[in-house]
C-alpha cells in the first residue's frame, strides 16, 4: 500500500511534467492550413502527448481511489475494486486460481473511474458522459487511435479540425480533473486524510 503522501505527490508530478509537454508541443502545431513537415510531426506528438497526460492522471486517479479503499478511507464494492485493478481470476490447468491482467479501454477506465470517485467520496462527480464535450473528447480519442495505430497514409495527418477536437476533448478532460480533485480535496479536509 503506497503512503497517501507519496502518491499525492505522484500525481501533482506527473501532472507538471506531462501538462508541460502538452504545454510547449501546442506552440508547435502551425495555424496554417498549409503546414510544415515538422508541424505535421508535431501534431502527432501533440495529440499523444495530450492523451499521455489523460492516461496517467487517469491512473493516479484510479490508483488513488484503491489506496483509500485498501486504508479503510473510503468504501469501494469488491466488484469494483477488481475491476479498477485491472485483474481477472484465471484458472490454471492445474485448477489453481492466479490473476492476470485485463486492462479496462480508456473510455470505460475513465467512466468507472470517475463514477466509483463519486460514489466512494459521497459525492457524484459534476461530469456528463452525455454533452458535446463528451462527444468531444471521444472524437478526440479517435483522433489519437488513428495516429497511434495508422492504417493508411492519410491517418497519419492531424488537419486543423482534428486538432480542433483534440483540444476540446483536452478541454473536457481537465475539466473532468478538476471536477475530481474539487471532490477528493473535499473529502481530504472533512476525513483527514
Amino acid at each position: 500500500m503506497a503512503d497517501l503522501y507519496d502518491r499525492l505527490d505522484e500525481i501533482q508530478g506527473m501532472t507538471r511534467v506531462l501538462t508541460e509537454d502538452v504545454d510547449r508541443l501546442r506552440p508547435l502545431t502551425g495555424e496554417d492550413v498549409t503546414i510544415s513537415n515538422d508541424e505535421e510531426a508535431n501534431r502527432r506528438f501533440y495529440v499523444r502527448a495530450v492523451f499521455a497526460l489523460v492516461e496517467a492522471v487517469l491512473e493516479q486517479h484510479k490508483r488513488l481511489l484503491l489506496d483509500l479503499a485498501e486504508r479503510g478511507t473510503i468504501a469501494l464494492p469488491a466488484g469494483v475494486r477488481q475491476a479498477l485493478s485491472e485483474q481477472a481470476p484465471f484458472v490454471k490447468d492445474n485448477g489453481t486460481v492466479t490473476y492476470r491482467e485485463q486492462y479496462l479501454q480508456l473510455e470505460r477506465k475513465l467512466r468507472a473511474v470517475y463514477h466509483a470517485a463519486g460514489e466512494a467520496f459521497r459525492q457524484p462527480l459534476a461530469v456528463s458522459f452525455g454533452d458535446t464535450g463528451w462527444q468531444s473528447f471521444r472524437t478526440a480519442l479517435n483522433v489519437r487511435d488513428r495516429i497511434t495505430h495508422p492504417k493508411t497514409y492519410e491517418d497519419c495527418h492531424v488537419d486543423g479540425d482534428s486538432l480542433d477536437t483534440v483540444n476540446q476533448g483536452h478541454e473536457r478532460f481537465r475539466a473532468v480533473n478538476n471536477e475530481f480533485v474539487r471532490v477528493a480535496r473535499e473529502h481530504r479536509q472533512v476525513h483527514n486524510w
